[in-house]
This record gives structure tokens, C-alpha cells and sequence, in this order.
């Protein structure tokens, strides 16, 4: 059966800059397999589902994820940042902001009241 395989390096900013590399394997072939038979080495592997960096079209995958004719394995490049701090840090942000807006408008209103006054 014949499957597809690309690699993206932090290089290429997320985006395909080649096309995807075809391979020749057995039916019934795990992802594992696969990635033995691209050439990488045991530690790389390893290294790849342990970062979650190994992907069947966009979905995570394990080393035991059988793969099917025409599936196309992506080696992803490691993650920069934790998505689930960035998110924390928008919401901070945004609890931030609208509290500094709050604060504004008071102080308008009480400079306003201010002027006003005798």
C-alpha cells in the first residue's frame, strides 16, 4: 500500500513547502513501522510520540495506529510554547483590559464632577 509522509521543521513557520514524500508498506503497517521504515532512529521516535509530534492527517496518533492506503503521516515540529498557558495569559489580558477601561471611565466621571462643582 502506499502512504505519503512530510516532515515540517521549525523552519518552514507551519507551512508545506514540499509535497509529501510517497512510501511503499505492507497492509497493516503501524505508524511506528512506518517512521522505521522513513530511517529515523529508535530515540527520534520515541521522542516524536512523546511530544505528540506525530500526526495521521491532522489527528494525533500513537505508535499503534494502523495505517491505511493513501494516509498521510506528518512529523510536526515541536511546540515553542504551551497553548494552555498562552490561553491563560489572553484571558489575564482581557480580565486586565476591561478593568483598566473601568477605571478610566470612573476617572472621567469623576473629573468631570470636579469641574462642575464650585
Amino acid at each position: 500500500m502506499i502512504v505519503h509522509w512530510l516532515e515540517l521543521r521549525p523552519g518552514d513557520g507551519g507551512v508545506l513547502t514540499s509535497s509529501p514524500t510517497p512510501l511503499d508498506l505492507p497492509e497493516k503497517t503501524t505508524l511506528e513501522q512506518a517512521l522505521r521504515a522513513i530511517g529515523l532512529d529508535e530515540d527520534r521516535i520515541t521522542g516524536l510520540f512523546k511530544e505528540r509530534a506525530v500526526a495521521v492527517y491532522g489527528l494525533y496518533a500513537t505508535e499503534s495506529t494502523i495505517l491505511h492506503p493513501g494516509d498521510r503521516i506528518e512529523i510536526l515540529d515541536g511546540l515553542s510554547f504551551d497553548p494552555m498557558e498562552s490561553r491563560r495569559r489572553r484571558a489575564q489580558h482581557k480580565v486586565l483590559t476591561k478593568r483598566q477601561k473601568e477605571l478610566a471611565k470612573y476617572e472621567r466621571r469623576s473629573r468631570k464632577q470636579s469641574k462642575t462643582m464650585p
